[in-house]
């Protein structure tokens, strides 16, 4: 299935007709999963078979912005259009939230971005936040990085760091959840086992 979202991503991205407007249709794709996850009427709406594909095509459509309406048959609205009929005439507007994720994951690696997002019991200041994006493009060798943030207060304190497959944990949580661990292990046995 993940070929499948994939190679909707790859072939939106290719149909692009200059930087903008792949930036353009990753803005488009984020909306749109961001409007299925947020909002119930919206997410049952293009959901549901019975309704007009016409309306859901224009529906997606609208999340374009719009300083990319017009350009001709080949500009970045023609091509987002033909796009969305797509998705709508062949019932796999439900894939958007997919799609949206390897669309980023194709721009990011294309553009040499490495995104990276940090959990904290508290809201991370944009400092902190622009100073591990540096940090960040630095250790892993991107051209930039971009770092988000998102309140878990089930941390306590500490933070946890994930980029790609790769997560740190220095959350007292799971501090407390590696000794809670390590004290179930049987006595005697070596670190890893049991």
């Amino acid at each position: 299935m993940s070929d499948r979202r994939r190679a909707w991503a790859r072939a939106l991205y290719d149909a692009a007709p200059d930087s903008e407007g792949r930036a353009d249709f990753g803005d488009a794709l984020d909306g749109i999963a961001a409007a299925m996850r947020s909002d119930l009427g919206v997410h049952e709406f293009l959901e549901d078979p019975s309704a007009p594909r016409q309306r859901k095509r224009e529906l997606l459509e609208s999340a374009l912005p719009a300083r990319a309406a017009g350009g001709g048959v080949d500009g970045a609205a023609a091509v987002f259009g033909r796009f969305c009929g797509l998705l709508a005439d062949k019932g796999r507007i439900g894939l958007v939230p997919h799609i949206a994720r390897s669309y980023r994951a194709i721009r990011d690696a294309d553009e040499g971005i490495a995104r990276v997002e940090i959990e904290s019991a508290r809201e991370a200041k944009a400092e902190t936040l622009d100073r591990l994006a540096r940090a960040w493009a630095a250790y892993s060798g991107a051209k930039s990085a971009v770092a988000t943030g998102r309140v878990n207060s089930d941390l306590i304190a500490g933070y946890r760091l994930t980029a790609g497959s790769l997560r740190i944990d220095y959350s007292l949580a799971g501090r407390l959840e590696r000794l809670r661990r390590e004290l179930a292990r049987p006595l005697g046995s070596p670190r890893g086992e049991g």
